[in-house]
């Protein structure tokens, strides 16, 4: 591995979390040209060379000191709402849940049918079987569960959920039980680990930690590179081709800082245009969920302590609502309970009913400042003008309650927390996509083509979460993966044609 910053590479990678490192782990080891892979924060190598952090290691708790301190307004309209990304090599994948999903059939066939060929479940159903393995993908067993996510699962069958553990299938339905993780050995599996691992030797790939990109370099409207600055100093690179790969919030906001995004928004900030492509930063999805708090039963966080391995979160219950579309599922329930990581200031236990296929629809954009790094971001939670959301996230909340009856759960949960309607206060599952949309020439927000390549420019293309023109209806993790994966495949087949 090289880590000094080169003048000039064939291909510029900016950003490694799961859309990043996937598409540079195929795409080194696909090619002989040159390629740069820079990433704002720390780059701690390989896994074995043994100089991760341990709490970005441990599976059982969400750390958040490698977190990038963002946030949203509520929609309570009293105070902000975390939204936890992480600056890191390995990006959200080294401080998520671990839930393993690679969604469902129905949501790639309908990329596919908005006008993006390629994308169809049949056609990147391998790469998400390839990015399950190098994510070391297995499942819990119900023997492996924590007293309080053994009750969580026994109330969801009580309440009619069947028995389910396959999130990791792309034709997994309704039904509740142990959730497919990337855990291996009590190890947090990033995408550092699944695809930049076995690359790092390669002579043709330099990985570069704590490099933020200012803005992009064009000549004209070919993308030519990009300013990045490495302790303190700020160096330009010159690129054949810049793929961004910063995640739903960066991503549109490192366009729009380097002129390629809505051009009266553009101008407003005083930034020069380099391409009109008024998608940019717009059409920002997430999962939207309600949340019930409760401070367990006495002595329930001891008793977890004593357990030694004793993860937060380890099981997933998925339903249809009555909105449902022809998806097999558009909720998900799910259990915080222990140290309740990630989340400070909460109590030991909180439940979660989450909208999987949520329409409303949020912006990200620059501050008068410009800076990349704190975009302004509205998710706008629960505003679709046809009350969809609220309305699943309701059916979902019922659900919640149907389970909180049952006896096996409510002795282990102990009192509630707060009285409030949880509609009131629209709580983020932390998966935003779709800011930098893939689509059609003839779909005016689409900002991306079907091979990630940038509408209006040359040379320019996006890799990760951001190009979702629909959200997928499980955890984004490996999704994100796939794109990258997916992405870098097709610009290898094209640079072949070449």
């Amino acid at each position: 591995m090289n880590t000094s910053l080169p003048s000039h590479v064939d291909t510029l990678v900016i950003g490694a979390g799961p859309g990043g490192s996937a598409f540079t782990g195929v795409f080194a080891a696909g090619t002989d040209s040159t390629v740069l892979l820079v990433e704002a924060g720390p780059d701690y190598g390989a896994h074995a060379d043994g100089h991760w952090p341990a709490d970005m290691l441990d599976a059982r708790t969400i750390p958040l000191s490698h977190d990038y301190d963002l946030h949203t307004t509520r929609t309570s309209g009293t105070g902000t709402l975390d939204l936890p990304r992480a600056a890191i090599v390995g990006g959200c994948s080294a401080h998520n849940g671990c839930t393993a999903s690679v969604s469902a059939r129905f949501d790639y066939d309908e990329w596919a049918a908005q006008g993006n060929p390629g994308w169809s479940a049949d056609e990147v159903e391998p790469l998400l079987e390839s990015v399950r393995d190098a994510f070391r993908v297995r499942r819990y067993t119900m023997e492996e569960l924590t007293p309080p996510q053994r009750a969580f699962v026994e109330a969801g069958l009580a309440a009619g959920l069947p028995f389910a553990d396959d999130l990791d299938d792309i034709e997994a339905a309704e039904g509740i039980g142990p959730m497919p993780v990337n855990v291996v050995d009590g190890v947090r599996w990033n995408s550092a680990f699944a695809f930049l691992d076995e690359v790092r030797v390669r002579p043709n790939l330099t990985i570069r930690g704590g490099a933020r990109v200012h803005r992009l370099t064009f000549e004209g409207t070919r993308a030519t590179g990009a300013e990045i600055e490495v302790d303190g100093e700020v160096t330009l690179v010159h690129a054949g081709r810049v793929v961004v790969a910063a995640g739903a919030y960066h991503s549109p906001a490192i366009l729009l800082r380097s002129g390629v995004g809505p051009a009266n928004e553009l101008d407003a900030l005083g930034i020069d245009l380099v391409a009109d492509v008024p998608g940019v930063g717009k059409h920002l999805l997430d999962h939207e969920c309600v949340q019930l708090d409760f401070e367990g039963r006495p002595g329930l966080l001891d008793e977890l302590a004593a357990r030694g391995w004793s993860p937060d979160e380890q099981t997933i219950g998925r339903a249809r609502s009555s909105l449902c579309d022809d998806g097999p599922y558009d909720i998900h329930v799910f259990m915080v309970a222990g140290a309740n990581s990630g989340h400070p200031g909460l109590p030991p236990i909180s439940l979660y009913g989450g909208a999987m296929r949520a329409r409303s629809e949020g912006t990200v954009t620059l501050a008068p400042d410009l800076d990349v790094v704190n975009p302004v971001i509205d998710h706008r939670y629960g505003t679709d003008p046809d009350g969809h959301d609220r309305t699943v996230l309701g059916e979902a909340l019922a659900l919640l309650e149907r389970m909180v009856e049952q006896p096996v759960l409510a002795e282990v949960l102990g009192p509630r927390v707060g009285d409030s309607d949880p509609l009131d206060d629209i709580v983020n599952y932390c998966h935003p996509a779709g800011t930098c949309k893939m689509g059609p020439a003839s779909d005016p927000l689409a900002v991306v083509d079907s091979t990630g390549r940038v509408r209006g420019v040359d040379g320019l293309y996006v890799a990760d979460a951001s190009i979702m023109p629909s959200i997928t209806r499980g955890n984004i993790n490996l999704p994100t993966a796939m794109i990258g994966a997916n992405i870098a495949r097709l610009l290898l087949r094209e640079d072949t044609i070449r």
